[in-house]
């Protein structure tokens, strides 16, 4: 008789993490104990992406480029990250709109266009057609809708995609046969960061937070709130960087909420998703539990593979009793739209309206 064994190891893996419970999950059931928990997994949270340089280079920013739209003025500007690294962002001041101005930062999600789709434009003309169904399906430019909605916006290039791809030979060398990862250069990202004790999330995290010091120091008077959101990979970064850094004072999360187990553990998806060691400590929720008490709308579509509705939507449940907790459930909200993996902003526009 022959005996069937299993000799694959992710089975394995599932059944540890769903066995393991969170040394930090949320079980607060006081504002003491809340207080005590959320400071326990900041800190915990910001180690396990790879912390934070403790010193911030001059900014050095510089306007490349300008132009003028319809409904907003467009510039181009670069800014000092780290010594010697700078970030291109794009700045959509709306035309028609009295200071002091509210501003947003807009995260793109994963994929070589980068930021460009953001603003609607087309980054290569021979695959017009296609990038314009891609930016229809995903309803995607969402940097240029904001503006036009009276919005200061800033949509700065993430490590890794348009203008950040990497250009180490190398790698080139290594990856020419594989176009699916070669779009963007996550892969070599996260290799080299994880050998240095670093994460893509946390590197990309620390460039949110170099763009809130430089629109700090943007001349036009604004609100002291600050608003940021994004979609799928933007969504990821929404999520950590509002988590970490409370200067983001209102957070919309597009089609990144769930949990780990069911939708990064089973599916294929870049290495930027993964953060070495997180799950003995925390699932989304928790981490989006340090985003209370300040607003956080949360979007997820009926149909999206990536992202399961039904985790979304028990992971609300669990941010829900944080936000309960802290008596203000009115400053969490949810968009369950009927689509897929794509921006509502059936509610986002008004949410920002709300608390900015």
């Amino acid at each position: 008789m022959t005996v069937q064994r299993d000799y694959t190891s992710l089975p394995s893996l599932w059944k540890r993490d769903e066995s393991a419970p969170r040394q930090l999950a949320f079980r607060a059931r006081a504002r003491d104990e809340w207080a005590y928990w959320r400071e326990a997994l900041y800190n915990k949270l910001t180690e396990l992406v790879g912390g934070f340089p403790v010193d911030r280079p001059p900014l050095e920013a510089s306007v490349l480029e300008t132009e003028d739209a319809p409904d907003f003025r467009l510039e181009k500007v670069a800014f000092q990250s780290e010594p010697g690294l700078y970030v291109p962002c794009y700045v959509l001041k709306p035309r028609h709109v009295q200071p002091p101005y509210r501003p947003v930062i807009a995260l793109h999600g994963h994929g070589s266009g980068g930021v460009s789709h953001l603003l609607g434009r087309i980054q290569n003309e021979a695959l017009r057609d296609e990038e314009e169904a891609s930016i229809r399906a995903y309803n995607y430019d969402y940097a240029a809708q904001l503006a036009r909605h009276g919005f200061l916006v800033f949509a700065p290039e993430l490590r890794g995609f348009g203008e950040r791809l990497e250009t180490w030979p190398n790698m080139v060398t290594r990856m020419a046969g594989d176009p699916v990862w070669y779009a963007n250069s996550c892969r070599a990202l996260f290799f080299n960061a994880v050998l240095l004790g670093k994460t893509v999330v946390g590197l990309r995290v620390w460039d949110v937070m170099r763009t809130i010091d430089y629109i700090r120091c943007r001349a036009e008077p604004m609100v002291q709130g600050l608003g940021c959101m994004g979609l799928s990979g933007g969504g990821m970064i929404t999520l950590y960087a509002a988590a970490l850094d409370a200067r983001i004072t209102v957070a919309i999360i597009s089609g990144y909420f769930g949990s780990f187990r069911t939708s990064i553990m089973p599916v294929i998806h870049c290495e930027c998703n993964y953060v070495p060691g997180l799950l003995r400590y925390a699932e989304m929720a928790d981490i989006a539990s340090l985003i209370a008490p300040r607003p956080l709308l949360i979007e997820n579509g009926t149909e999206d593979p990536i992202f399961p509705v039904e985790a979304a939507e028990s992971a609300w449940e669990e941010l829900r009793r944080v936000y309960e907790l802290l008596g203000m459930p009115e400053r969490l909200e949810k968009d369950i739209f009927l689509g897929g993996h794509r921006f509502s902003g059936n509610k986002a526009f008004a949410w920002l309206d709300r608390w900015l």
